[in-house]
């Protein structure tokens, strides 16, 4: 594995990045199937993908975890921030709205941290990406004005919140690439659920939901995010959360699919714009590779 990566650090990136995203794909529809308070989930949640995480690096990777003041540095603090409030944005969002919006509008993503990365690593922002950004957001509009009046754009907001996260924690994630964050990153889930406490009507779960929860929070949160941390390493920030969007494109299906649960006719419409966006974003990339774009 550390051979290919030194051989085709892209190609390695990209394949960390998918694996990761396919984790991520079942999350909301287990979220659905949880059912209850989000906050309570967000609390039980980031406890069991804390404590994994945590447990996982003792039991087997001992060397990656780093000194207490490297944790108590500012990178590492502002990444514990991130993943602790992103998880709570994106939890009250799946409260607050349908899957498919809370999805749809984490597609701003990517287009966030192309901004972001050239502000602050100076990475250009090339004709095409400045179009798509256009394009994606006047998608996420159309979705917020269907929202307006069927009481979602709170949770629309929240998801959109949630967006701004991601961006910045992938461009935090290339700025220290030289350094393992998985730690900082289990910290992050630890505080989500201290940020939840104090909102979660903490009511009784039963057998179900509880197993749900391990598998939310111990498997796909902790292993997703422990893949797709590694990918802004290899690959720039853009990129990686464009990889991403699969999962916006096949988590509402999968929701929709499973539980029936429709997202409304102005979030398909809003929806359709983000997703044709991104695929003529994605196809004018891959037909010119070496082109800043």
């Amino acid at each position: 594995m550390n051979s290919f990566a030194r051989r085709n650090p892209e190609g390695f990136g990209v394949m960390v990045t998918l694996l990761g995203v396919m984790f991520f794909v079942p999350d909301a529809l287990v979220i659905r199937l949880i059912g209850g308070d989000t906050m309570t989930i967000a609390v039980w949640r980031g406890l069991a993908a804390g404590v994994t995480t945590l447990a996982g690096l003792a039991l087997f990777a001992r060397h990656l975890i780093p000194p207490m003041r490297w944790l108590l540095s500012p990178p590492s603090l502002a990444i514990i921030v991130l993943q602790g409030v992103g998880s709570v944005f994106f939890l009250a969002s799946m409260g607050a709205t349908s899957a498919a919006n809370a999805l749809l509008i984490l597609a701003t993503a990517p287009f966030l941290a192309a901004v972001l990365s050239w502000l602050f690593l100076k990475e250009t922002i090339g004709r095409s990406t400045g179009f798509a950004i256009l394009g994606v957001f006047a998608g996420v509009a159309i979705i917020a004005f269907g929202s307006a009046g069927g009481g979602r754009l709170t949770g629309d907001l929240f998801a959109l919140a949630n967006s701004v996260t991601i961006a910045c924690y992938y461009v935090l994630l290339r700025r220290v690439q030289s350094q393992n964050m998985l730690t900082s990153i289990a910290f992050g889930y630890l505080l989500t659920s201290v940020i939840a406490f104090p909102f979660a009507d903490l009511a009784q779960l039963e057998a179900q939901q509880i197993g749900l929860i391990m598998i939310s929070g111990g498997v796909i949160l902790a292993g997703g995010v422990g893949l797709l941390m590694i990918g802004p390493r290899y690959l720039p920030a853009a990129e990686v959360s464009m990889i991403t969007l699969l999962e916006i494109v096949f988590g509402p299906v999968l929701v929709w699919v499973v539980i029936g649960e429709n997202p409304g006719q102005m979030s398909l419409i809003g929806g359709t714009v983000i997703a044709i966006t991104i695929l003529i974003h994605t196809t004018h990339r891959l037909r010119h590779p070496k082109v800043r774009t």
